[in-house]
């Protein structure tokens, strides 16, 4: 006898929950999040910690200072609010009107705000070992 499966358990269509209006605005958000975050380490390496304008090595010598820096606040921060959206993404797939568009913008944006936040602080601690 043939097994009937329940009308709820098939697959989805390949376009069902996705909207092209809210990946141009996830793309124009993700942009100037990322855009206001490289701007801040900049301004923030640059006014409040001292770093030149231009490079002097593999990382600015203020990375090898061992006290805690407004610079690593702010990277902490930039992990935080990386893992915001990650958990913002899972949210999103499970009762988002659009879970497809929708996780995908904030997991990426997660995705990448956490691996730039965790990748500077982990310079950050070889530049402190390194330098001490």
């Amino acid at each position: 006898m043939k097994q009937m499966r329940p009308d709820h358990d098939r697959p989805a269509e390949s376009m069902i929950g996705m909207a092209a209006q809210r990946e141009r605005i996830w793309g124009l958000a993700g942009g100037a999040i990322g855009a206001t975050f490289g701007i801040g380490s900049a301004l923030i390496a640059m006014l409040v910690e001292g770093a030149p304008a231009t490079p002097s090595g593999f990382y600015p010598q203020f990375f090898t200072s061992p006290r805690l820096l407004a610079f690593d606040a702010f990277l902490l921060l930039t992990l935080i609010v990386g893992l915001a959206f990650m958990g913002l993404a899972l949210i999103f797939a499970r009762v988002g009107r659009y879970p497809r568009t929708d996780c995908f913008g904030a997991g990426l944006l997660g995705t990448i705000l956490s691996a730039l936040g965790g990748l500077l602080i982990f310079v950050r601690l070889v530049a402190v070992i390194r330098g001490a």
